[in-house]
């Protein structure tokens, strides 16, 4: 069966489409979220269930993943539909949707938070139903649904560079180790205060130690100041040379990106929610500057910095009037109660903004470095365009099985984005063997990553926060990972 759009209706600032259970030819008994819930969950819900999904989380869509995929599958008497929402180019500008699953039938809310009138952008949003094949997996079923709607996708496939492969050492574990076994139980911000030339050559001489293969090294946050992108001296007085020395012994470097944070820069590039809220993707203030640091930050040319990439961060600030929130920096962030509308340079608002922001970070990257890795968790087609790797993002608490928590996030970034690679992630902590563990297979996810080179973080709370990582453990990790290249040089 061909998928069936279906008609929406205003209802105040919101956009809904409401899908009677005759019109899914089955009474609705579970629902499915694509998206992991913060507690690991990938199994269906039972019906009534409500699941919203946007640019935060929720207890049910809780990946991490911003944007995720905004759809569900509703499954009933052997049967099962897809139910996804799409829009035009240009169009997608809303934060949030909820799908509220009941016997009767499914309820779709865009909520379009004001910004744009309903009457205008109904013609290029849609709903679809999309029925599943017989056997149709989940996962299957979302992929085809999205290969309908967003066929761009598959248009072309990405150009992957060989180093992209290597794996990853990225030294936030580290920072927030340091600074726990230092001054004890604290806010996890501190760690900003330990990213610093000298320990991230400290770290990657134990790796090297170790011999563990790094072909990337991501310089966490704390480098800079979160908005204006120019490294601290104090922290960083030689940056161009820590990335000539990785250079020359055949590393590439990636340097953290929080997106939104403005920290050092001017109001007017800003938007208000009573106070300074986020920096302003449409200004074009903020636009010139924006690609005066990339070129800065990646150019080989004299005064510049010559790294190769931006793992970006901090998705989950984009701006929205339902649940706002802002700051300066990573741990210098508040949620705004009422405020006045939050008004951008230019009238876009939701995944547009994300998107613009995003896709002008890659592109002026590309441009000054083909080769460039732009990392991120936007784990939605619309963004296909927008960056090469998707990273897993934090695992959060774990209690049961790390690899299996992951695994489900990589089938469904596999599914919604087959072209792109993935960044395994390893932000794990708390028990010590399941880290070690998945750090060893996470190679079969896709680019292996390490965050810890000297100390795991073992509690936030209770003595020891930390415990040492012998040499030994680290030499098992890189006898898999090595295992790994060597089967990936076959291929």
């Amino acid at each position: 069966m061909e998928p069936v759009r279906v008609e929406s209706r205003v209802v105040k600032e919101t956009l809904l489409f409401e899908i009677p259970s005759s019109l899914l030819s089955f009474v609705p008994e579970t629902v499915w979220c694509p998206s992991p819930s913060r507690d690991h969950r990938t199994s269906p819900y039972p019906v009534p269930q409500s699941i919203r999904m946007g640019v935060q989380d929720s207890q049910e869509c809780g990946a991490k993943f911003t944007f995720p995929p905004l759809a569900v599958v509703v499954s009933g008497k052997g049967k099962k539909s897809l139910v996804i929402v799409s829009a035009s180019r240009n169009w997608h500008r809303w934060n949030f949707c909820e799908f509220s699953v009941r016997e009767k039938g499914v309820q779709v809310k865009v909520d379009l938070e004001g910004h744009t009138l309903p009457e205008k952008i109904k013609p290029f949003v849609s709903v679809y139903i999309v029925p599943s094949r017989e056997e149709e997996k989940e996962l299957a079923l979302l992929s085809r649904g999205y290969l309908y709607l967003y066929p761009q996708v598959l248009q072309k496939k990405k150009t992957h560079f060989s180093w992209w492969h290597k794996p990853i050492y990225c030294g936030w574990g580290d920072q927030v180790a340091l600074s726990m076994y230092l001054e004890g139980p604290g806010p996890e911000a501190r760690a900003l205060a330990y990213c610093n030339q000298g320990l991230y050559q400290r770290w990657l001489g134990r790796l090297q130690k170790a011999d563990i293969p790094v072909g990337t090294v991501t310089i966490d946050a704390g480098w800079s100041p979160a908005g204006t992108l120019e490294p601290f001296k104090n922290h960083w007085p030689d940056l161009r040379g820590f990335v000539e020395r990785q250079h020359q012994q055949g590393r590439h470097v990636l340097l953290w990106f929080g997106l939104w944070f403005h920290e050092g820069l001017p109001d007017k590039w800003c938007l208000q929610a009573g106070k300074k809220l986020t920096v302003d993707s449409t200004h074009p203030g903020y636009i010139k500057y924006l690609r005066r640091q990339i070129r800065r930050l990646l150019s080989p040319e004299k005064n510049c910095f010559n790294a190769d990439g931006f793992k970006i961060d901090m998705l989950q600030f984009t701006p929205t009037e339902r649940h706002s929130r802002g700051g300066e920096q990573f741990g210098r962030t508040f949620s705004s109660g009422p405020h006045p509308r939050i008004r951008p340079f230019q009238s876009l608002w939701g995944l547009e903004l994300l998107y613009r922001l995003q896709k002008e970070i890659y592109q002026t990257a590309k441009k000054i470095k083909p080769d460039a890795l732009i990392t991120s968790s936007t784990v939605h087609p619309y963004f296909h365009d927008t960056f090469d790797m998707v990273r897993l993002h934090d695992t959060g608490v774990i209690t049961s099985d790390v690899f299996a928590a992951m695994k489900a996030r990589a089938d469904l970034a596999r599914a919604v984005l087959p072209y792109h690679l993935i960044d395994a992630d390893d932000w794990v902590h708390s028990d010590y063997h399941q880290w070690l563990n998945y750090t060893k297979s996470s190679w079969q996810l896709g680019t292996p990553c390490l965050f810890y080179a000297e100390r795991f973080v073992a509690s936030w709370e209770k003595e020891p926060l930390t415990r040492e990582i012998p040499l030994k453990d680290l030499a098992s990790i890189s006898s898999c990972w090595k295992k790994f290249l060597q089967k990936g040089e076959k291929n």
